[in-house]
């Protein structure tokens, strides 16, 4: 469920109505709990987004299991997991807020996710084949981890969406796209939403593709094949996107170490008042 308007406010007062719910978040440094400058964290990172009328600023996602034996307590830890993994796969790098709805008939869980990554001027929108993929390892992901709960295939049983089948079908029709041109658009794509390598690695595989270098000579394989992003008119690119993870990876490190400092301070001032208590 897409958000058209800054409206954190709003969905987060829906989400912490009973406010003896469990919350967490990912990528803030304003406490949860304390509203107003958490609320303010998500509407600072979306103002720099370009304001347009119709564009989306948030996304409100529910992760929910299906009705089981187990004790809530349970039931809660499957779904803190399950919210992990799929705001890894899902929006890595974006400001995300999550919080437990202890429904005895249905416990689930409710999500607040930034359009745009930290400080990103990008809105990043998955495509349905990207979703489906999502949801599909996420539901292999409960199955074999959680036997305990009734193996689903919901999500096994609808239409195969992937890039990789999209592909195949590509290249058996060739007559109206070469080889390099479908290389080219599926490269663009996956450059144009890369927030880490891993994502890189993880996305590039699926379609059957492997980044190689030598010497300075970089491009991908596939089907034991290789093609140079100079070739395919991608090098530029190619670069800066290696620039681009370089910066997200330093604004990581900023944040990071931003929050080690904070807590090394309160550590000091927690010792210095027991040392002055002592006196």
């Amino acid at each position: 469920m897409s958000r058209k308007s800054t409206s954190f406010s709003q969905l987060y007062e829906y989400l912490t109505r009973d406010k003896s719910s469990f919350t967490f978040s990912r990528n803030t440094y304003a406490n949860s709990k304390d509203k107003k400058k958490f609320v303010n964290e998500f509407y600072e990172n979306s103002r720099h987004l370009r304001e347009a009328r119709g564009k989306v600023y948030m996304y409100h996602e529910v992760l929910s299991l299906e009705a089981n034996e187990l004790s809530l307590e349970k039931q809660k830890e499957i779904l803190l997991d399950m919210a992990d993994k799929y705001l890894y796969q899902r929006a890595e790098n974006h400001l995300a807020f999550g919080v437990v709805h202890e429904d005895k008939n249905n416990m689930h869980l409710h999500l607040m996710i930034s359009a745009n990554e930290i400080e990103g001027n990008k809105r990043i929108r998955l495509s349905k084949q990207e979703f489906s993929q999502i949801q599909q390892r996420l539901e292999n992901y409960k199955n074999q981890k959680y036997q305990e709960l009734k193996q689903s295939s919901f999500y096994q049983d609808k239409k195969d969406l992937s890039k990789e089948k999209q592909n195949e079908q590509e290249l058996k029709n060739r007559g109206s796209k070469s080889i390099k041109e479908v290389l080219k658009d599926n490269l663009r794509d996956t450059f144009s939403k890369a927030t880490s390598s891993i994502y890189i690695e993880n996305h590039l595989k699926s379609l059957g593709y492997e980044i190689y270098t030598r010497g300075n000579t970089q491009g991908i394989t596939y089907k034991d094949k290789n093609y140079r992003f100079k070739t395919l008119g991608l090098e530029k690119e190619y670069q800066q996107l290696l620039r681009k993870l370089e910066k997200i990876q330093e604004r990581e490190l900023r944040r990071q170490q931003v929050k080690d400092n904070r807590a090394y301070s309160r550590e000091r001032w927690k010792s210095y008042k027991q040392g002055y208590k002592r006196f």
